[in-house]
């Protein structure tokens, strides 16, 4: 995500700049994906700086047998809520770029940047999907119940 966003953005912002008064809906496109772009920099942002280390702590603290230290924000439950309905904020994001651009279909005289732009932004979805996919049901639920198993322990 982080080398694929500016790319995407420097993508759109040729795109627009050539096509964008042809097809309005590459501004519709360009505005969406700029404002996910900042909210998904902020997501991780705080993923890797609070919640995955917490995550990590408490899987130390788990595989030692000791208590991991109280966070700040409570349990992780809490932060765990908040990134999933971020998740679903970028969900909504990459269903209105994907019903804009009519299922990544470009029209038939598009030029290469064109193409290019649909296709970085449907592989974009796919992994995006793949990302939330993986920490909703496979790293939080496990994070979740380690603090469980902490908070039982102590």
């Amino acid at each position: 995500m982080k080398q694929e966003i500016p790319r995407i953005q420097q993508l759109l912002k040729k795109v627009v700049a050539v096509h964008g008064k042809n097809h309005s809906e590459l501004l519709e496109i360009q505005q969406t994906f700029l404002k996910m772009s900042d909210e998904m920099a902020a997501h991780m942002m705080k993923e890797e700086h609070i919640l995955f280390p917490y995550v990590v702590e408490l899987d130390v603290a788990a595989q030692r047998g000791t208590s991991p230290r109280k966070p700040i924000f409570g349990t992780v439950s809490n932060p765990v809520h908040m990134m999933e309905l971020e998740h679903d904020s970028a969900g909504a994001a990459l269903k209105a770029i994907r019903e804009a651009s009519q299922g990544y279909s470009a029209p038939e005289n598009a030029c290469f940047s064109y193409r290019t732009l649909y296709s970085a932004l449907q592989e974009f979805e796919a992994d995006m999907h793949q990302h939330v996919h993986l920490e909703n049901n496979v790293l939080f639920p496990a994070a979740i119940q380690l603090e469980q198993q902490a908070n039982q322990a102590s």
